[in-house]
């Protein structure tokens, strides 16, 4: 729909070798459709879905940064969320693996693991988070277009301490 394995570039990078490319897929196909459920409501998700081209859902498709009532709205659109989400998504369940044996943390030869605390993996999400209430803020108070159907459910930032 919105984001493929090769967006995954510059700041949301992942290796993409012939080995994880199956695996990124799946998280696209899972936790796309999942963000932008919690992110309109099942209705306005259909509504959206159905008509993409409509002015209404190209404003919040697309990145935009407007004033209103003593703040500012800024989003890097659904794209960058989207991308943002599914990363992750993605490295959070890179950290162990699931084998014969049992669950394993992977180690590189010439690698040492990086502490959670220290990973980008919640900067992503937090920036993706900012897009998704600019999004909902947008839906909510905008003046352009009213958005009858709106049902979104809100989240919060991300913390790891």
């Amino acid at each position: 729909m919105f984001i493929t394995v090769a967006d995954f570039i510059g700041k949301f990078e992942l290796h993409t070798g012939m080995y994880v490319q199956s695996n990124i897929q799946a998280y696209i196909d899972k936790y796309e459709k999942r963000y932008l459920i919690e992110l309109l409501g099942a209705t306005l998700y259909a509504d959206f879905i159905a008509n993409q081209v409509d002015p209404e859902f190209v404003k919040i498709i697309d990145p935009f940064d407007e004033d209103h009532d003593f703040c500012i709205i800024s989003s890097d659109g659904i794209k960058s969320m989207l991308l943002g989400f599914v990363y992750f998504e993605y490295l959070k369940d890179l950290t162990n693996q699931i084998t014969p044996v049992g669950n394993v943390r992977p180690v590189g030869e010439n690698s040492a693991d990086v502490s959670t605390l220290y990973t980008m993996m919640y900067g992503r999400y937090n920036d993706s988070i900012r897009t998704y209430r600019a999004i909902q803020y947008y839906i909510c108070v905008g003046t352009e277009f009213v958005y009858n159907d709106y049902n979104g459910v809100r989240k919060e930032l991300a913390y790891w301490l």
